[in-house]
């Protein structure tokens, strides 16, 4: 496990910079899989967003569909991805299963389950937060996550308010073993946007881990490209 992981995050972080060199790039968050979320609604779309992202340069995805609601349904969700798995392949891209897990859910389903929704092969967990605030036991809960033997990968860091306000909160969440991960959006939202501003300061501070397509629709992959060219003035 340990070695899948580094070599997940030596991916992740030679990605950028190895572009256009004939390495591929590892996307840890999207919502590519048909009818389980708010991404992709057909088959269709679904196969249109993997040409879009292999054009981006894209050559592993992980599929995160939204572990958030009372419809999470894992059965359907891996029915899902074992057929979308094989026609990826076919068009070159590798698949991996994972889950953006909202943070709620996880308390309603209880902390033992946080090993059950890690990226397959790996131990890493997106764990996603409310975006106007954290749980007021935020630390002890990632403790007690990362006590189970799971590696947490906090989803969009730059969306949450406290962040906003407060860049050191980021930085706490990597001192604690966090990694962070960058949603490719930030760069739609004006330049003066809470969201931009704080994505900058986390480029700037070297506290992004992960940038990511977190795509829904077939143009998120040039918002992507977009962001991935943004992030490399850092």
């Amino acid at each position: 496990h340990g070695h899948v992981q580094r070599n997940a995050r030596a991916v992740s972080e030679r990605a950028a910079r190895q572009r256009g060199k004939g390495e591929g790039v590892f996307d840890i968050h999207c919502h590519i899989l048909n009818g389980v979320d708010d991404g992709s609604r057909t088959p269709a779309e679904s196969h249109q967003m993997l040409l879009a992202a292999r054009d981006a340069g894209i050559n592993h995805i992980v599929c995160t569909p939204h572990c958030k609601h009372s419809a999470f349904d894992a059965e359907l969700i891996a029915k899902r991805y074992r057929a979308f798995k094989a026609h990826a392949e076919k068009n070159g891209v590798r698949l991996s299963l994972g889950y953006e897990v909202h943070w709620k859910k996880l308390a309603d389903m209880g902390l033992d389950a946080a090993p059950s929704l890690c990226i397959e092969d790996t131990n890493l967990l997106l764990l996603e937060f409310s975006s106007s605030h954290l749980p007021a036991n935020w630390q002890r809960a990632i403790y007690t996550i990362q006590g189970k033997g799971v590696d947490i990968v906090i989803a969009h860091p730059e969306r949450y308010k406290p962040v906003q306000e407060d860049i050191d909160i980021a930085r706490e969440m990597r001192e604690m073993g966090c990694r962070l991960q960058l949603s490719a959006n930030f760069v739609e939202g004006g330049i003066f946007s809470p969201r931009r501003r704080t994505a900058t300061a986390l480029l700037k501070n070297g506290l992004v881990d992960y940038l990511a397509s977190d795509a829904h629709r077939v143009e998120h992959y040039a918002t992507y490209l977009k962001a991935l060219k943004e992030a490399q003035k850092y």
